[in-house]
């Protein structure tokens, strides 16, 4: 018997949609890539020459409505990912959204509570936790040989997104970013710091500066402090200044050595242990990427595969809000100059 295919769109046509969600549905047996939307059309028809849908839209009201998807990206600037979401629940479509998944805790419950009375999959796009040497250091810690981690420390910059897409002066906007590094890059430390560790955080604090992007009204640099419910403490910093390279690795250091994540070149995951004494270099598989240097990361089979049944959802609404709690605490204390307890 022949499996039913799914019907795919994609709202929003924006760097994220062509380096990682387009080429990644286009790769996957079981569907059918039915529908683009995204109010620019040079965009639009850019994706739909390549991926061939059979309708493009540039009302993601009315391709709700027309083609009755079974699943939906929502590749779109940030205040938008509530409402676009809350529409494609409601109209009985499973939803994989970008990061941040929203720029409230109110819109964030909002989305899980829809997805759960259209009994629906709500998916947060945090690629990180499917990159090879953070799912092998998540294995390294839960094996237990590393001993009991007592401070973290996590960072992510780069040049800028304005570097990156060609369309990303939204995330210069306060209205429609939310804030600066933190929502575009922090999130995904957040989430990754949970992922690996297994601890939540319990109160931040934090400071950001504008140092050298005037072009809008968010920081381009931002560092705060955290403390997990255990007593733990670790560091999560991002940028947009950072020149020459990328800067995107974790330490932690533990009771038995210290696991350096992404950290040192040509070296991907490295434990220093004094118990016993050596070091261990891991192999890892490279982050894939096909002939055009798109990203095939996974995030869109697990939920494709989760649709299905044949998965677990990596990253449901409840997992993307609690990382989600951290960067909006750390905003108000970054704010506030004061400490601010993460909401649970």
């Amino acid at each position: 018997m022949a499996v039913k295919k799914l019907r795919v769109g994609v709202i929003g046509c924006g760097k994220i949609a062509q380096m990682l969600h387009l080429p990644e549905y286009s790769a996957y047996p079981d569907k059918e890539l039915v529908a683009l939307c995204d109010i620019n059309e040079e965009r639009l028809q850019l994706c739909a020459a390549k991926y061939g849908p059979q309708k493009t839209y540039s009302d993601y009201k009315k391709m709700l409505t027309e083609e009755k998807l079974d699943a939906v990206s929502v590749c779109l600037p940030n205040i938008l990912h509530h409402p676009v979401t809350m529409a494609a629940l409601k109209a009985g479509t499973a939803v994989l959204v970008e990061k941040p998944m929203a720029l409230s805790s109110k819109d964030a419950a909002e989305m899980i509570a829809a997805a759960k009375k259209a009994k629906k999959i709500l998916m947060v796009n945090q690629t990180q936790r499917f990159s090879p040497v953070h799912q092998k250091a998540k294995e390294i810690v839960d094996s237990g040989i590393m001993g009991k981690i007592l401070h973290v420390a996590t960072t992510f910059g780069h040049s800028g997104p304005e570097n990156w897409s060609p369309w990303g002066t939204w995330f210069f906007d306060k209205k429609q970013a939310g804030f600066g590094p933190m929502a575009d890059l922090g999130i995904h430390k957040a989430d990754l710091v949970r992922y690996i560790t297994g601890k939540e955080v319990a109160e931040v604090n934090a400071f950001y500066a504008c140092n050298e992007k005037k072009v809008g009204d968010v920081e381009d640099n931002f560092v705060s402090t955290l403390k997990f419910t255990d007593g733990t403490l670790g560091t999560l910093s991002t940028s947009w200044t950072v020149k020459g390279t990328e800067s995107n690795f974790t330490y932690l250091y533990c009771v038995n050595g210290t696991l350096a994540i992404a950290a040192i070149p040509g070296r991907p995951l490295v434990a220093f242990l004094v118990k016993p004494k050596c070091t261990i270099d891991f192999e890892v598989p490279p982050m894939q990427s096909n002939k055009d240097g798109v990203w095939t990361l996974g995030p869109i089979r697990n939920f494709l595969d989760s649709i299905q049944g044949k998965a677990k959802c990596l990253i449901p609404g409840e997992e993307g809000k609690a990382s989600m709690e951290i960067i909006l605490a750390c905003d108000t204390a970054a704010r506030t100059g004061k400490t601010v307890k993460v909401k649970h």
